[in-house]
């Protein structure tokens, strides 16, 4: 029965394998368009084609929504790598628990094969006896 139980928690642990994959692809993606929103405010504060007011009006309220933007993304990016960590902690305590589990049944079974041991030594050691008395008796 804890070989079964051992199962569906290792089951359990690839399944959270599986999700950190996923969210460390997710944190990388993020990171990655805050990258490329970074390189585009880089390249219109470069921009010095704009002569016009109200070029330079659109350029500025343009440029203060992709700070904004930029913020904003930074903070998914950020919100991304901490639930990967989190899902990194929740890893690594299944695996210790699946050690531990693991362990257990290892110990219970060297406890079975030491107690197979016994009575097997305890059923020899009781045949050497009655052979012993038999040839007493017959001697």
């Amino acid at each position: 029965m804890l070989k079964k139980y051992l199962q569906t928690q290792q089951d359990n642990f690839d399944a959270m394998r599986s999700r950190h994959s996923r969210l460390q692809q997710l944190a990388g993606q993020e990171q990655q368009r805050g990258n490329l929103l970074a390189q585009h405010i880089g390249s219109l504060e470069n921009n010095q084609q704009m002569l016009c007011s109200l070029s330079l009006q659109n350029l500025s309220g343009l440029k203060h929504i992709m700070h904004d933007l930029a913020a904003e993304q930074q903070q998914r990016s950020a919100l991304a790598e901490q639930e990967a960590a989190t899902q990194q902690q929740a890893c690594n305590k299944q695996a210790a628990y699946n050690l531990a589990i693991e362990q257990l049944l290892q110990q219970r079974q060297q406890r079975q094969q030491l107690q197979q041991q016994r009575r097997e030594q305890k059923q020899q050691d009781e045949l050497a006896m009655q052979m012993y008395q038999r040839q007493r008796m017959s001697g």
